[in-house]
């Protein structure tokens, strides 16, 4: 039986046991990473490839003490198996720690670990068979948007202004032009090339959106990496988002621009491939 547990510096306990300290970096400033790592057949799905995401992550934003990605491995491991979960995600949170409330960074602080896991079924289905709606929102995060911080303000803002216009995400546009979903990566295709917003400062380089431009390289599809305008999206043949829970999903509007899902050869291709990519993986 799947338990909910969490791991918090040194300890694992029942979720809803869980503590950290009042004045926790995370909890006054958003002073922290997170990674999401996927687990199938009670195994991590892409785990390395997170670890070293969040270790860049601590490196760029000075967490010192950060853990080392080996050493969050093995706790990783640890409270999967205690959990004896099979399928779900991990959720993984490093904060600066617990200091003194002030703006620059403490002298000396211990940083806070924690993790949780959580059983889950997902994709969803429907979603990826039918597709999604979207809307178009302005892109108002910071300038270091590939460093996956828990400072997450902007984008639950426009995540609850989709919720309200009953579609599931919205999409960012910066004055670059088209560059990602709230929780998501976006990528279009036009007359059989895929174009999605280049890895740098104004995207979170998803996991798996490495992971669908490799596939798709590998199939002999073209790639461009550039910003798109509004209207060149709105025009494109198919456009879907990606993330590690929503693997591959077809976005059917934007706005009050439809588009059928029909028209969506080169997603439905791609989902397949994701698919066998994770059933043969060297878990």
């Amino acid at each position: 039986m799947t338990q909910s547990l969490a791991y918090i510096n040194n300890e694992i306990v029942k979720l809803e046991e869980a503590k950290i300290e009042a004045l926790d970096r995370g909890f006054v400033f958003g002073d922290g990473l997170y990674e999401i790592v996927a687990v199938f057949v009670g195994k991590f799905y892409q785990l390395d490839e997170h670890l070293q995401r969040y270790w860049n992550g601590a490196q760029e934003i000075m967490i010192e003490n950060a853990p080392q990605p080996q050493e969050l491995k093995e706790k990783a491991k640890e409270l999967l198996h205690k959990s004896n979960m099979k399928k779900g995600i991990i959720y993984f949170q490093v904060t600066r720690g617990a200091a003194p409330r002030t703006h620059h960074f403490p002298a000396a602080s211990q940083p806070t670990v924690f993790m949780f896991a959580k059983e889950a079924s997902f994709p969803d289905s429907e979603k990826r068979n039918k597709g999604v709606k979207t809307i178009i929102v302005p892109d108002e995060r910071w300038k270091r948007c590939h460093i996956k911080s828990i400072n997450l303000l902007p984008n639950c803002f426009y995540k609850e202004k989709a919720r309200r216009a009953g579609a599931f995400e919205a999409i960012q546009e910066h004055d670059l032009g088209i560059t990602e979903g709230t929780s998501t990566n976006l990528l279009a295709v036009k007359d059989g090339v895929i174009i999605t917003a280049p890895a740098g400062p104004q995207i979170l380089n998803g996991i798996t959106r490495r992971t669908v431009l490799s596939l798709a390289e590998e199939m002999g599809v073209k790639i461009e990496e550039k910003f798109l305008t509004r209207e060149e999206l709105l025009n494109c043949d198919e456009v879907f988002i990606t993330s590690t829970i929503n693997q591959i999903i077809p976005i059917n509007q934007i706005d009050n621009t439809t588009s059928p899902v029909n028209r969506c050869d080169l997603t439905f291709v791609l989902q397949k491939a994701l698919e066998k990519h994770i059933k043969e993986y060297n878990f």
